[in-house]
């Protein structure tokens, strides 16, 4: 890869994260679905970014990848847990980058610092040469060790 190719993946990276980061201030009892991802949908176009695919917003039960329609009327309340996931790209090169989040409780703290640490594990693996059943491995290892 190429300078020029890894700096645009390193800016659409810094989008997606700064878009995320504003996302998780939205989120709140009220908050409905189809605001917040207009809103950091935004973000990442006021940025210079484009959108590498639509805010997924996704609560308790809904593991992953819901995005909200343009009659879209849930809202959050206290107690979900939600999954904000957001992808920028620029001028092709994609970043994605997720987040879960309790809303107002800390029912779940376990459970998601078990996934932020598997996902620190994960990343901290990352090298030329490894076997991605040894990223697997420690994913799980990780997750487990919290029961």
């Amino acid at each position: 890869m190429n300078n020029e190719v890894y700096d645009k993946y390193k800016h659409a990276g810094r989008i997606a994260a700064e878009a995320r980061d504003f996302g998780i201030n939205l989120l709140k009892p009220g908050a409905s679905f189809l605001d917040i991802a207009n809103k950091i949908e935004s973000k990442i176009l006021e940025k210079g970014g484009g959108l590498a695919f639509p805010v997924n917003i996704s609560i308790n039960e809904i593991a992953a990848h819901y995005s909200p329609k343009h009659d879209d009327t849930i809202i959050l309340n206290k107690n979900d847990v939600v999954k904000l996931d957001i992808g920028a790209h620029v001028e092709g090169y994609i970043a994605d980058t997720a987040v879960t989040i309790e809303i107002e409780n800390n029912n779940y703290n376990e459970m998601i610092k078990a996934s932020s640490d598997a996902l620190d594990a994960a990343i901290n693996l990352i090298k030329t040469g490894i076997n991605l059943h040894e990223i697997g491995k420690t994913v799980q290892e990780t997750i487990a060790s919290y029961g």
